[in-house]
């Protein structure tokens, strides 16, 4: 970047909607063994202190919320809330292979 560059001028609700997407990946994260610890510690700090500010959210009530919807079972998959019953009712799925 230039010096002396102006910043770019993005709509606050395009930040909103990324930084609602970063926290709903985390969400997900959660329940993923490898990820847990980084996003406990996400959840946990200064950045989602600043996130909450930036979309006018309270950090008790979303930390309080956040834990009821952990300990309900449910999780994040993709775009989709799986309820702890979804979870439940779906068949085993076999592992699958990634090409390279």
């Amino acid at each position: 970047m230039r010096k002396g560059a102006a910043e770019p001028d993005i709509p606050l609700e395009a930040v909103q909607s990324l930084l609602t997407r970063v926290i709903w990946q985390a969400v997900a994260d959660l329940s993923v063994e490898n990820y847990r610890s980084e996003a406990e510690r996400f959840f946990a700090g200064e950045t989602f202190v600043e996130y909450c500010d930036i979309l006018g959210w309270n950090v008790g009530r979303a930390r309080a919320s956040l834990g009821r919807f952990v300990d309900s079972g449910s999780r994040i998959s993709g775009n989709h809330l799986l309820t702890a019953a979804d979870l439940a009712a779906a068949p085993a799925q076999p592992a699958q292979a990634f090409a390279g």
